[in-house]
């Protein structure tokens, strides 16, 4: 197992396993004997049962379960989103090696340092980029309105997709946008299951995470509510094995295909969960690694992100 930033999930392991064993109780108790998977999906007591889970990563990973037995084809995986993240030396250094095509957006992880920080590392990514290519700014949350104020006054922002989640104050967003031009998108905020997405003025995107919003059908209603608002939505991983960015890069290419998810989290880890490529209607062959190690040796078979 990884161990997560503060403040990563709500929910931790024990909480998480609890309420699995609550479900596979309840699961077991209603006696479910579907004659297809498609009569699973639509059982009304299984969807009572998913409807009184409250933990999302719980959530998430049941309902992934079932969507997957009724695939019979996969889509073509859709390109990831590059993440720049690490030190501002290690990001130019990735950037002046880059070969092959530039993607249309890079998305770089900011408000870890000081504002003056910030402000010199973006525009160094900018000027290391091709004037083509936009950046997606993501600060989680790390500043104030008048700290974001300084920095989209010091920045081209006219090259900036959108930053993510700029304060701990969504209200703030949009005055952010009316003083400076610079969009934003919601993260964290769509997050809180209680959380109701209405118009803002400003908001370019929505990012979903769906082991953090909880359910494919949440996940959904975002998607769908982000069209009505004319503004994107954006799949995007939490540190995920690779079945689960399997699903991800699935959900993404069904739901957004106009879209690149941002998936580039793989790297924090040193082996794959799978041995072998993940093929529609076939067993899924998991790394032997995974199997004979011990919670010690698992540990040690991961990286902690940066």
């Amino acid at each position: 197992m990884r161990k997560e930033p503060p403040g990563f999930s709500r929910e931790n392991l024990s909480e998480a396993e609890e309420q699995l064993r609550v479900f596979c109780r309840a699961f077991n108790a209603g006696g479910f004997k579907p004659s297809s998977f498609s009569d699973l999906a639509n059982c009304a007591s299984l969807t009572e049962t998913l409807g009184a889970l409250s933990i999302p990563s719980v959530l998430f990973g049941i309902e992934s379960a079932l969507w997957w037995l009724r695939q019979d084809h996969w889509f073509v995986p859709p390109e990831t989103g590059p993440l720049l993240q690490g030190s501002t030396e290690h990001i130019l250094q990735r950037l002046d090696q880059w070969q092959g095509n530039w993607p249309n957006e890079f998305k770089l992880k900011i408000g870890r340092g000081s504002i003056e920080d910030d402000c010199v590392r973006i525009n160094l990514v900018l000027k290391a980029l091709p004037k083509s290519v936009n950046i997606k700014l993501d600060a989680n949350q790390q500043w104030t309105l008048e700290q974001a104020i300084r920095v989209a006054n010091s920045i081209d922002v006219k090259r900036v997709a959108f930053v993510e989640e700029p304060t701990a104050h969504v209200a703030e967003f949009s005055e952010l946008y009316e003083k400076t031009g610079l969009h934003f998108a919601l993260d964290e905020t769509v997050q809180n299951p209680e959380y109701l997405l209405r118009p803002m003025q400003g908001l370019a995107t929505i990012v979903i995470k769906p082991t953090l919003v909880g359910g494919l059908e949440r996940c959904r209603q975002l998607v769908t509510m982000g069209r009505s608002l004319g503004v994107r939505t954006v799949f995007s991983s939490s540190y995920e094995s690779s079945i689960g960015l399997h699903i991800l890069e699935q959900l993404s290419a069904q739901w957004t295909p106009e879209e690149q998810p941002g998936l580039d989290t793989s790297s924090a880890f040193i082996d794959s969960l799978t041995s072998e490529m993940i093929i529609a209607g076939q067993p899924v062959s998991i790394n032997p690694a995974f199997v004979s190690l011990g919670d010690t040796g698992l540990k040690r078979s991961l990286k902690e992100s940066s």
